[in-house]
């Protein structure tokens, strides 16, 4: 039986899709390596004692044709829903693990396709922009690999992302560009193609977490009532407050534990 990658037909939901085969939609049949592709997003998240084995292999079988892999990889993401998230960001985020140059007019595709206008109606909630967002700077970082490994046509494609207008794909190519092999010799080109409000973007490193200001005392500038407010509280539940009671007068008694009278 053919191995399917499904499209949604029906009305789209906030909650993201996953890839799943033989859905009755849309239907795209896998070649076997679609087949490998959809084995390692099925390992992704794996868990248990042999879970990174399995990514090993699996990752490794897709790179073992990677040029036909990254192929696939965009066909297939054109049998994604627009808000299966979760399924396009796996996609990428396999191409991006492939680390092979045969990847980078797909990766290059998803960052420069425009980001849609905000279409969630409570976008502190959930917003379409973040997760589109997400996808493209995955995107980014696969991009990065290749530039780290000296790929000129990766570094080119990440000073075409400093023309995008997402501040977050700008940051994610500022950061892959200063930390390729030469890249302090890039600054001044990147600083001549950021407008002047975005030059801060030269200027984040990250930051060890050992080397983080650590806080001794949270509760330190808090008022009194502040500090109240921060503690924990013992849920008020039936027959709770006759154990409580119990304890402190240290009657341990059954009718004292339970509230009632004998």
């Amino acid at each position: 039986m053919d191995q399917t990658l499904s499209r949604g037909t029906g009305p789209e939901v906030d909650a993201a899709d996953s890839l799943q085969p033989g859905r009755e939609t849309i239907r795209v049949v896998l070649s076997p390596i679609g087949q490998r592709v959809l084995n390692y997003l099925s390992v992704i998240n794996a868990s248990g004692d042999d879970a990174e084995e399995r990514y090993k292999e699996a990752v490794g079988a897709m790179r073992e044709f990677a040029a036909d892999a990254a192929a696939e990889i965009a066909r297939m993401e054109c049998g994604c829903r627009v808000r299966d998230y979760s399924g396009r960001w796996g996609l990428v985020y396999a191409a991006s693990e492939l680390h092979h140059p045969a990847a980078l007019p797909y990766l290059r595709s998803v960052v420069m396709t425009p980001i849609p206008p905000e279409e969630s109606a409570d976008p502190h909630g959930f917003s379409t922009v973040a997760e589109e967002t997400i996808v493209r700077t995955t995107a980014v970082d696969g991009v990065v690999q290749l530039a780290g490994q000296g790929h000129a046509e990766a570094i080119e494609a990440l000073f075409g992302f400093l023309r995008m207008p997402s501040i977050s794909i700008k940051r994610a190519a500022v950061q892959g560009l200063l930390n390729v092999r030469q890249g302090e010799s890039l600054r001044g080109k990147i600083e001549a193609m950021l407008c002047p409000e975005e030059r801060f973007l030269l200027d984040i490193r990250p930051l060890d977490v050992r080397r983080a200001t650590q806080i001794d005392d949270p509760e330190a500038d808090l008022s009194e009532s502040g500090r109240i407010a921060q503690k924990a509280t013992t849920p008020d539940l039936p027959g709770r407050t006759g154990c409580i009671d119990a304890r402190a007068t240290g009657d341990d008694s059954p009718a004292a534990g339970s509230g009632k009278e004998n």
